[in-house]
């Protein structure tokens, strides 16, 4: 069973969008055993290198390094749902799934990660960039087991 370890730099409060990704997640259980680890943190910096440095290090602290790590940021890869699926589900992996704060990831993280992924030059706020990486994974579930969900390309 793949195994996946959700990392992120929580910044505002719970909304509407964790029932959607509720929804996902328990669709995706029978085939993926998620632990989704919300860091927090409400300190003050005196620059945006000091907060990414900080953030850098709660995920750092949450790493296992047993596992393959991706880090989502602009610098990264970009990949078509039916090579993310292959990437996710062509394995029986453990992943370190990891999304940064507003500024980013460090780039110390970056360098631990073993592969970078992008999902666009756009920026998204974290609370919908989440549920588009669980519909990115849910998505390619639907690719590896051909269910209608996702329409095949032609």
């Amino acid at each position: 069973m793949i195994s996946i370890r959700l990392i992120y730099i929580q910044n505002s409060k719970k909304n509407k969008s964790y029932q959607f990704e509720d929804d996902l997640i328990k669709r995706l259980n029978h085939s993926i055993k998620f632990d989704v680890k919300a860091l927090n943190h409400k300190k003050k910096f005196s620059s945006v290198e000091e907060l990414i440095g900080y953030e850098g290090n709660l995920i750092s602290k949450e790493l296992d390094h047993s596992r393959t790590t991706i880090c989502f940021d602009k610098e990264g890869d970009m990949l078509t749902s039916k090579k993310f699926s292959e990437l996710i589900f062509n394995t029986s992996g453990q992943f370190n799934l990891v999304i940064g704060g507003t500024y980013g990831l460090s780039n110390e993280i970056k360098l631990k990660a073993d592969r970078l992924i992008s999902f666009s030059n756009m920026e998204f706020a974290h609370d919908l960039f989440r549920l588009m990486l669980l519909e990115q994974l849910y998505r390619g579930h639907c690719i590896k087991t051909n269910h209608p969900y996702h329409q095949n390309e032609k």
